[in-house]
């Protein structure tokens, strides 16, 4: 499935070195891969932007809250390795809801805190949260701060669409 991602996207996080079969875990619900809407957008001329697309946003984010209750389970039974890439997914999908809010897509994921730093509208000390959970994804603390900033987003998401819609 990597074959299809541009390679300024195929980085850790994100995508494993050395490894043939991505998916560790097959019960993931997170159903897209990561930055394959970016990487998609790179590859080809296509003109579909998913930031305009309120159902894709809100679809990734009801993912995350499905995913996020096996997600606390797996730390709950110290798996690291299952809670592994349901983490990274929703990292990757986290990213990609917090462009697309503020009206991009991303073209690359080099510089990604600079990028991030200049969006108008995402969660409080978002670099350093980004950051810790980029480190160590697979670490409980890790978990408890993306919840957090989904949590946030979703509430800067939809406070964006009611100020926009007057």
């Amino acid at each position: 499935m990597s074959n299809n991602i541009h390679k300024d996207f195929n980085v850790a996080p994100f995508y494993r070195e050395h490894t043939n079969n991505q998916i560790i875990n097959d019960e993931i619900r997170i159903s897209n891969i990561p930055f394959y809407y970016e990487s998609q957008h790179v590859l080809s001329t296509n003109s579909f932007k998913p930031f305009e697309s309120d159902e894709i946003i809100k679809e990734m984010f009801e993912e995350w809250k499905e995913e996020s209750v096996y997600i606390s389970n797996y730390f709950k039974e110290r798996n690291r390795k299952l809670a592994y890439e349901p983490m990274v997914r929703g990292l990757a999908n986290f990213i990609s809801i917090l462009t697309w809010i503020n009206g991009q897509i991303l073209s690359n994921l080099n510089n990604i805190l600079l990028e991030l730093e200049k969006l108008e509208v995402k969660p409080i000390n978002l670099n350093e949260r980004i950051s810790f959970v980029v480190n160590q994804p697979d670490h409980y603390h890790s978990f408890i701060q993306l919840s957090g900033l989904y949590t946030e987003l979703e509430k800067l998401y939809y406070k964006k669409k009611i100020t926009s819609s007057k």
